[in-house]
């Protein structure tokens, strides 16, 4: 397992490089500054302890930063949590390293304590984020999720002075979708000035609209992305300039 482990670091160690080899052939001016996509999965849905017992959530984490610079969006950096051990009860740990330490080695597969909240995405992207530090990459725009604190820690990073790049938080497509969906399907003027003689008819016609609507706007996303060849300042001014006419 530390052997596996051990390729995989060397692996994404190598693909760090090459992303700052493509910057720099790129001609951008900071080539250590990249755009990156974070978020975690679980193995449980964390909404699964609500009302229930506190041991009853997730008890494992995998928070990953991928690479937002090409169209592989490889995985720079990766973050695994977990409470559980085979060895010992996870009831029964040290509070401060989450092990036993009369009963489990370094390979203990528990490292954090079971008191931990597992949905902690500030400090799991804070250890991702100055892990990319190690080789010399800081964060020039993050995408996340809406409710993320992945984008405080990359603030709180660049405010203590431990990274030079200011980062920029945008929303990713899914989330931002279904925030417009949402949107325009519970839009009462809307409903209003939908053609059909009935509320219910109105209803069924102004759902279709809204999926119509993200769909048009991820395509909209798409092709000015492909426009400007990925320069998130350009496409923002162009949507910035484009909404204010």
């Amino acid at each position: 397992m530390k052997q596996i482990e051990q390729i995989n670091k060397q692996d994404m160690k190598r693909r760090r490089n090459d992303i700052i080899e493509i910057n720099k052939l790129r001609g951008k001016e900071n080539p250590h500054a990249i755009s990156v996509q974070m978020d975690g999965m679980y193995n449980n849905p964390l909404y699964s302890g609500v009302g229930r017992t506190p041991f009853q959530p997730a008890t494992q984490t995998v928070y990953t930063a991928a690479e937002n610079e090409t169209s592989k969006h490889n995985i720079l950096a990766l973050n695994i949590k977990n409470k559980l051990c085979s060895k010992h009860s996870s009831l029964d740990v040290d509070n401060d390293s989450g092990r036993l330490h009369e009963d489990c080695t370094d390979e203990c597969s528990a490292n954090i304590p079971m008191v931990k909240s597992i949905g902690d995405e500030y400090t799991w992207a804070r250890e991702c984020l100055l892990d990319l530090k190690e080789d010399a990459i800081e964060i020039e725009h993050l995408v996340t999720d809406a409710d993320s604190s992945a984008y405080k820690a990359a603030l709180d990073l660049h405010n203590e002075g431990i990274n030079n790049v200011e980062p920029e938080n945008f929303l990713d497509t899914r989330h931002l979708s279904d925030h417009a969906r949402k949107g325009a399907k519970s839009d009462k003027t809307l409903l209003k000035v939908m053609p059909a003689t009935t509320k219910l008819k109105r209803q069924k016609l102004l759902n279709n609209f809204s999926v119509d609507l993200t769909e048009r706007c991820n395509k909209e996303l798409a092709l000015a992305y492909k426009f400007y060849a990925g320069d998130f300042l350009k496409l923002k001014i162009k949507f910035h300039t484009q909404w204010m006419s």
